[in-house]
């Protein structure tokens, strides 16, 4: 429990550094939901491209880029890449259970707030089409993909070393494999990423939130079993 503790400490002081970027993402929210709500209420329909966009950026891209510019995964050193703030903590003697901790904090909050009360925001909308377990499913895949996006960025605050050739390598397979999904999905299908996880959710309710539930109780192991690696990895003081 003092571990958590002292990683929600830690994780503060990075909150405080950030407080611009959480007051921008409370005004991002409000907003898409204005204008979500305005849509509703005329009787129109957003195409699901945007619905996707906005899903997307909020739960997988936005709680990343609220962060300060010396808490962001970045060059920090040769071909070393991560964040720097953490680098510069990890040569303190502050013990390495806090320091995965407090990554795995920082990255949730304030995100994860936001992110369900995003959700909340929509209910009523969404609840015309489903009911309350199915409802609560749909919440479960994106406040999952939430924490899974979370975790990513928790575990490349660690740092690697990426040289410019891995650097295009790894480009190409984010940005080339989003863009095919995202492809694939309005070419196959009618109702978009969003559609989908709704159309998942309403049919297999518990299979969705079993399998939501396993997703996250895996990512966390995971990410601090990589975190764990990369730390006895990496020379920091180099």
């Amino acid at each position: 429990m003092d571990t958590w503790k002292d990683a929600f400490w830690l994780a503060k002081m990075e909150w405080k550094k950030s407080w611009i970027g959480i007051f921008s993402l409370f005004f991002i929210l409000l907003a898409i939901a204005v204008m979500y709500t305005v849509v509703w209420n005329d009787g129109d329909q957003l195409p699901s491209i945007f619905i996707d966009i906005a899903f997307l950026l909020l739960f997988g891209l936005v709680p990343y880029m609220i962060r300060s510019k010396e808490l962001q995964y970045q060059k920090v050193d040769g071909e070393i890449w991560g964040s720097p703030f953490f680098m510069m903590l990890n040569t303190l003697p502050i013990d390495k259970e806090v320091l995965m901790k407090s990554r795995l904090v920082q990255a949730l909050f304030p995100g994860l707030p936001f992110q369900l009360l995003f959700l909340i925001l929509f209910s009523p909308m969404l609840l015309e089409s489903m009911d309350i377990l199915e409802y609560i499913a749909f919440m479960l895949i994106w406040l999952v993909f939430g924490v899974a996006s979370a975790f990513t960025y928790a575990a490349s605050d660690v740092g690697d070393r990426i040289t410019p050739m891995m650097l295009l390598v790894w480009s190409i397979i984010i940005y080339g494999g989003v863009t095919l999904i995202l492809v694939w999905f309005y070419v196959k299908t009618d109702t978009g990423i969003v559609g989908l996880s709704m159309e998942a959710a309403k049919a297999f309710p518990i299979w969705s939130m079993a399998v939501s539930g396993v997703i996250a109780v895996s990512g966390y192991y995971y990410c601090k079993h990589y975190m764990v690696k990369k730390m006895k990895k990496i020379d920091y003081l180099k």
